[in-house]
């Protein structure tokens, strides 16, 4: 298994329970699951778990336990990034705590455990936090007020329980996996989770099917698509409120995918990290904006698609690659004329720009174009023989063969020599008269996104033999998604 702890891309070997295909993102029209939870197995102790991603720095509900006005409970992250809980009794706060550390880095998963234990006799251990297996405590937590011996919480009475939102709504900005409430314990987050044993230092989920849930408890795996809202341990399900905003994919804690990087965006960007960071939406003007992938590659074969929404045939995009090197770039030009080291960009017009170490704004002409508003533009690299491929629609551009190896038949032979990382990297301008640019990646998450509503499924996936990454077109053997475990095969 493979996943991000404190911004650092590590990998794990497999253990026990794969959650694969259980993770969904939240991020529009307030979705969430819901339920009133009935009589408690133990009113003053519970422990909520859950593996998120997120992907923007706002005020966002995780978990919520809601009786009136005066009563209610928050589990959320602060508008600064902090992972906070907030109790509201009789009109007042009787327990808070929020974390000093702050979650943001929008390409790491983390795991978060809230403990309740309000009859524990020793104050401190009424109240605990733990990120990635850490407890929270001393100079990692501030605003602390811990409950008073056997005071209840709004969350596991006989009372409405939200996942995915807060008071107020305040949705999810991000992804969401292995979720479980526990009614009557305080659980230790090395029962939801646990250390690598090749790896130490790696916090990995592990499989909690042997867990004692209690009478209010429920555990989302999210593996059904048809009902997100299943209680997988057996319990009642939950209610899905405005779901079609949600979408499962194959990003999760045990496979950490590519998304749109929200440190390395080029040019004024306005608005590009919607539906879980796959789309990319700019600012209108006539300049050349560019964001690059969460995850650099620097051997192996990997594949990714586009698909641009916006139907004006006046703006111009460029799609393919960029090196380590040219991240101090400020502008990616569409011909790639102010960087400072290699990189590639298929413009729709169908000339390749490319740029070395040495020389930039070079063409290479005779690609196939694409249509603003109805193609998909497939893109493949090979950083064992250093060729690029491009495709449309499912057809692989110069009669391209992306598994001839170190023939390159129909690829782009790319300097990469001192062995650079590489991020996958698009762009785009507004011409005159254009619309505001809408681009959409499918890093294997199976969907793209949409100018406007939830994502949609790609219509038939390929064929793909590495297994990782959902794609609307066939992936060359040997290829895979832009994921830890595709890097570490």
């Amino acid at each position: 298994m493979a996943f991000l702890i404190g911004g650092a891309n590590s990998a794990s070997a497999a253990g026990a329970f794969l959650v694969d295909n259980s993770c969904v993102f939240i991020e529009q029209d307030s979705p969430k699951l819901t339920r009133t939870l009935g009589t408690p197995t133990d009113r003053d102790k519970w422990t909520w778990s859950a593996w998120v991603k997120i992907i923007r720095q706002r005020e966002q509900g995780l978990f919520f336990g809601y009786i009136d006005a005066n009563n209610y409970a928050h589990v959320e992250m602060s508008s600064t990034g902090q992972f906070k809980f907030y109790n509201h009794l009789a009109g007042s706060a009787n327990a808070a705590m929020r974390t000093v550390g702050l979650l943001r880095d929008s390409a790491a998963w983390y795991h978060l455990v809230l403990i309740w234990d309000s009859g524990n006799a020793t104050e401190a251990n009424r109240l605990k936090m733990y990120i990635n297996g850490v407890h929270q405590i001393g100079d990692l937590i501030t605003s602390v007020t811990y409950p008073s011996q056997d005071d209840n919480s709004a969350i596991n009475g006989d009372n409405l329980h939200e996942v995915g939102v807060k008071l107020g709504g305040y949705p999810l900005d991000g992804y969401m996996a292995e979720v479980c409430f526990v009614d009557g314990q305080a659980l230790a987050p090395t029962e939801f989770g646990e250390y690598d044993e090749d790896s130490p230092t790696i916090w990995k989920p592990k499989n909690v099917s042997g867990l004692t849930f209690g009478d209010n408890g429920a555990y989302f795996d999210f593996e059904d698509s048809a009902n997100l809202g299943n209680d997988a341990q057996g319990g009642t399900d939950w209610s899905e409120s405005n779901i079609s905003a949600v979408h499962q994919c194959q990003d999760s804690p045990t496979n950490n995918f590519c998304i749109l990087s929200q440190v390395q965006p080029y040019g004024s960007v306005v608005q590009a990290y919607h539906d879980g960071a796959t789309k990319f939406v700019t600012s209108a003007g006539n300049a050349w904006r560019t964001v690059a992938g969460s995850i650099a590659v620097t051997t192996g074969k990997y594949y990714y698609e586009v698909e641009i929404n916006t139907a004006s045939a006046n703006n111009s995009y460029s799609i393919g690659w960029l090196s380590t090197n040219n991240l101090p770039a400020s502008v990616w030009t569409s011909y790639l004329g102010d960087v400072d080291g290699p990189a590639l960009g298929l413009g729709k017009g169908g000339t390749l720009d490319y740029s070395t170490h040495a020389a930039n704004s070079q063409t290479d002409t005779g690609w196939t174009t694409y249509t603003n508003g109805a193609d998909i533009v497939m893109c493949a690299i090979d950083l064992d023989n250093n060729f690029a491929y491009w495709g449309k629609n499912g057809t692989w551009m110069k009669s391209g063969d992306p598994e001839s190896g170190a023939t390159g038949t129909g690829g782009f032979a790319f300097e990469n020599t001192a062995g650079y990382d590489w991020f996958p990297a698009f762009g785009s301008t507004e011409g005159a008269s254009g619309g505001t640019p809408h681009m959409s990646a499918n890093f294997g998450n199976g969907s793209f996104a949409n100018v406007s509503g939830a994502p949609s499924a790609v219509a038939s996936a390929g064929a793909n033999a590495s297994g990782f990454g959902v794609f609307e077109f066939a992936v060359p053997a040997g290829y895979g998604a832009i994921c830890t475990k595709q890097m570490n095969e």
